[in-house]
């Protein structure tokens, strides 16, 4: 069973920033500052090398993702991976998969080389060793190199490692599983980047299939993304009527959710304002 920890995807067809809301803005800060103090607490207690320590690190470097402070994200990951490498070794899948971590912080910070210089000594490894680390691992290796190849902008190179991640998780989980749709959205939204709209659309499609049968499983925000992104690619189709259908859905849903003056119905109230102009 794969138990990977794939980046949110969905997360790539937010519209704005969820910083762009006062109130999560305030509840992402609230939270690192409840960390830190959480972190020094324990630290003065029981100092780093052991594995509280390492989990309440963990919790503090999504919290700086989530806050766009690449550079104290990056900083605790390499915290965290070195840490690992004097509790665990270098060959521990807990040291690996901070090494991961670290080099998806690399690349949030705008590192790609370095980001680049870690997937590639990951990929060396032997996976197929009886003694290596779990396949989930890898198949996160695999993801993390599509996503430095999405950050250079290399679509074509990106796609090949996007479908054959889809269908190692489709083999190894079903079509249906989390990892698997989240893995077909990152190849949706890599079909969209090199404009191969028939495509993209397919694969949101069966996205969009899944979200409407697990409500948990992205947010508001992120739904209408995915209707918006679906919208585009009918509307490079020359599916006018669906796109507009789609766009006014979002427009009324995001004023619903989150209010007229929020950042997301603004900018869904221009998009409208764009196609029905474009249609008239």
């Amino acid at each position: 069973m794969y138990t990977g920890c794939m980046e949110n995807y969905f997360a790539r067809l937010l519209l704005t920033s969820e910083l762009d809301d006062p109130i999560y803005f305030a509840k992402i800060h609230q939270q690192i500052a409840d960390l830190e103090k959480q972190r020094i607490a324990h630290f003065n207690v029981h100092g780093p090398m052991n594995a509280e320590y390492v989990v309440l690190m963990g919790e503090l470097n999504m919290a700086y993702l989530q806050a766009r402070d690449t550079s104290s994200e990056l900083e605790i990951a390499q915290q965290i991976y070195q840490t690992n490498q004097n509790l665990y070794g270098d060959e521990d899948e807990r040291t690996v998969e901070a090494l991961i971590a670290l080099g998806l912080s690399y690349l949030d910070d705008g590192q790609s080389e370095m980001a680049q210089g870690i997937a590639t000594s990951l990929l060396s490894l032997n996976w197929s060793e009886e003694n290596a680390p779990a396949y989930d691992l890898y198949i996160d290796v695999l993801c993390f190199q599509a996503d430095i190849q999405h950050v250079k902008e290399l679509y074509p190179q990106e796609l090949v490692i996007r479908k054959h991640v889809l269908s190692l998780l489709e083999e190894l989980t079903g079509s249906v599983s989390s990892q698997a749709v989240m893995a077909r959205c990152a190849l949706a939204f890599c079909l969209e980047k090199l404009k191969r709209y028939k495509q993209a659309l397919d694969h949101y499609l069966v996205v969009r299939s899944y979200l409407d049968s697990d409500e948990q499983f992205a947010t508001e925000a992120e739904k209408i993304g995915l209707m918006v992104h679906i919208g585009r690619c009918y509307r490079k189709l020359g599916n006018f009527v669906d796109a507009v259908v789609l766009y006014h859905w979002a427009h009324k849903r995001a004023d619903k959710l989150f209010g007229p003056s929020s950042s997301l119905a603004q900018k869904m109230k221009k998009l409208v304002g764009v196609i029905d102009g474009a249609n008239q």
